[in-house]
């Protein structure tokens, strides 16, 4: 064991805990809310993510002593093969479904550059950051682009990689000047060439020297690019350092945290987008956003066996303050995979006439994982609650899609105020049943939706 190293990372982490720690009893003492910001990167909303790291055959965790051999020639010169990347299909797509931005993978952990770049000829033939760039901006969609800093797979930095045959292969920790000189080179060409609304860093961690550099360059450099970083939604010291944090998330609910084998490795992968996302919306103050694949899996496009999931997943996201992408694959000549268009579309469809309802709301702050006073029945509903000018909307998700009535009870002064209730969209008012300080409301099978039925209670 390195106990160097060891020592470098339990530094590293201290503040991140002590941070949460002292975060967290804050939000215990005062749960107060935070309206959303003006800005499109404030509000809730949806995004894809458009992802060229899958090859058929390879797994996340890649042997680069193998992987890098089978991207070069006889002479060893790189010969790019793809994924290629259908940008035109992609901005097609994001209109079609009604995304509030995309993102666009420009370098993942094999370091193959999708972009015009002088710093190195591992990169693909056609400048597509360039065609992403400009049809963005004539369909008036805000775009990122995505750049794994912590891990680079390029074999001219071989003889400082960690580890050549795992992705999981830290290459700044400890500092690498040579790889530190590289990004900055390119984060410069990037904004410069392409003008980006922001950049989505893959990913944060605590103590490495690509990490800090891409936040000193950035805030120094380029303050007016939107900047978020993956995984820092788990790292409470970093909050303030970036425009929004993000996280993952992978099931609709289960553990906080499971292992999952990819390649030779156990990969801690993060799981319950309800447990992660009332996390966030107690202990957020700024945005903040979850990702989660379009498919199965990262390295399994194919469609979930139950296409609500996703949607209900992106609800649950959204009423909670956050935004949510979906990573959509490339298939190798550049098309996305078929069942993750049908999802896309299928969310898309879903949102479109709810979009109000999400990005001009503001989640309310209570410190149990549902609001008080509230018993909902049948008891795989989980309840959101949010305030959207004057009038408090109840997402009712339904964690298992079953039709059935639902039976709401509100008990205490906290719902004394309420004089009617209606169903979003649609607006249409449902009956209320008094009695004391209590109510109840019947919502009938006719009007109960698959993913999240809405319930809008004004005074």
């Amino acid at each position: 064991m390195d106990w160097n190293k060891t020592a470098a990372i339990i530094k590293a982490w201290i503040p991140e805990l002590v941070e949460g720690f002292i975060l967290f009893c804050s939000r215990m003492i005062d749960p107060s809310e935070r309206a959303p910001g003006s800005e499109w990167w404030h509000r809730p909303g949806w995004g894809i993510m458009y992802q060229i790291e899958f090859r058929p055959g390879w797994d996340w965790d890649r042997d680069y002593e193998e992987f890098n051999p089978s991207m070069t020639d006889d002479e060893g010169q790189f010969n790019f093969n793809g994924p290629l990347c259908k940008v035109e299909e992609w901005i097609e797509l994001s209109r079609e479904a009604g995304v509030d931005f995309h993102i666009m993978e420009l370098k993942w952990h094999d370091g193959i550059c999708y972009f015009d770049t002088a710093l190195t000829d591992w990169r693909s033939h056609d400048d597509y950051a360039g065609t992403f760039s400009r049809l963005s901006q004539e369909a008036g969609i805000p775009f990122m682009y995505y750049y794994s800093s912590v891990f680079d797979h390029n074999p001219s930095f071989d003889d400082i990689q960690p580890n050549r045959r795992s992705t999981f292969s830290v290459i700044g920790f400890g500092g690498q000047p040579e790889y530190e000189e590289y990004l900055r080179g390119q984060y410069r060409e990037i904004i410069e060439n392409y003008r980006p609304d922001g950049m989505w860093i893959d990913w944060y961690w605590p103590g490495d020297a690509s990490t800090e550099t891409t936040i000193d360059f950035f805030r120094n450099d380029y303050p007016e690019v939107v900047l978020g970083f993956n995984l820092s939604n788990y790292f409470p010291a970093c909050y303030k350092r970036m425009d929004y944090t993000i996280g993952e998330a992978h099931e609709l609910d289960g553990p906080l945290v499971r292992l999952r084998k990819t390649g030779r490795m156990l990969t801690p992968v993060i799981c319950s987008t309800w447990k992660w996302a009332a996390l966030g919306r107690l202990m957020m103050d700024h945005p903040w956003e979850a990702i989660a694949p379009a498919g199965r899996w990262w390295q399994d496009p194919t469609m979930r066996d139950d296409p609500n999931e996703l949607v209900r997943m992106a609800a649950i996201v959204m009423a909670c303050g956050g935004r949510f992408s979906l990573g959509a694959t490339a298939r190798m000549d550049g098309s996305i995979e078929s069942d993750q268009v049908k999802q896309l579309r299928i969310l898309g469809q879903w949102l479109t006439p709810r979009r109000d309802l999400f990005a001009g709301a503001m989640p309310l702050r209570y410190r149990g994982i549902k609001p008080a006073g509230i018993k909902v029945n049948p008891r795989g509903m989980k309840v959101v609650a949010t305030r959207l000018g004057g009038d408090i909307l109840l997402h009712l998700i339904n964690m298992k899609g079953a039709i059935k009535p639902i039976d709401l009870a509100l008990k205490g002064k906290s719902w004394a105020e309420v004089s009617k209730a209606f169903i979003e969209p649609g607006h249409e008012e449902l009956p209320i049943a008094r009695s004391g300080y209590g109510m109840h409301i019947t919502i009938y099978p006719d009007k109960v939706d698959p993913s999240d039925t809405i319930l809008r209670l004004t005074p």
